[in-house]
């Protein structure tokens, strides 16, 4: 028997946010591919890179680099030190799993607090990339929303749990 995706409108949101996330990760590496490649043809044949390319490839990384790393805690594939792990009894270990949640998402929360003041003051102040003269509210807004969506999917994950449990014939009511 094969296992069923979770159904309800917690696990819709949940896939929703996850494709979206996915897709724009995707489209900015689509995009600091163009840039690369439109940079090697300005370099290589017209002698005249852009000198913006660096600085904002650099930037579409970090995006992506945030907007993975929400999809990577949703799916719990984050690096773990389990090596003891799993010669303990089942109750230690979900009692670690809770413990390591329950610590991910409070850093979370940490980081989002303090991203938004670092990204409250950049809009305040205007601050621009030296070269490319990107916003900079506009690249810390990542490291916000990589956070946030990191501390948004556990929560979404026991929610959805928490309503299989009430339901486990899994009808949408």
């Amino acid at each position: 028997m094969t296992p069923t995706a979770p159904s309800g409108p917690v696990a819709r949101v949940e896939r929703s946010l996850t494709g979206l996330l996915r897709s724009i990760a995707g489209a900015a590496m689509l995009v600091a591919l163009g840039v690369n490649f439109a940079n090697v043809v300005a370099r290589y044949i017209f002698l005249r890179p852009f000198p913006w390319a660096e600085e904002t490839m650099q930037f579409l990384d970090v995006w992506m680099v945030m907007l993975g790393a929400a999809v990577i805690t949703r799916n719990g594939e984050h690096l773990r030190m389990d090596a003891l792990y799993h010669f303990v009894p089942a109750w230690v270990q979900r009692g670690l799993d809770v413990l390591s949640v329950v610590a991910g998402v409070a850093i979370s929360l940490y980081v989002v607090i303090q991203s938004v003041d670092v990204v409250t003051m950049l809009s305040r102040t205007g601050q621009r990339s030296v070269i490319a003269r990107l916003p900079m509210n506009v690249m810390y807004m990542s490291v916000l929303l990589g956070f946030g969506f990191a501390a948004l999917f556990p929560v979404l994950r026991w929610l959805r749990r928490r309503n299989e449990a009430r339901d486990p014939a899994g009808i949408d009511r």
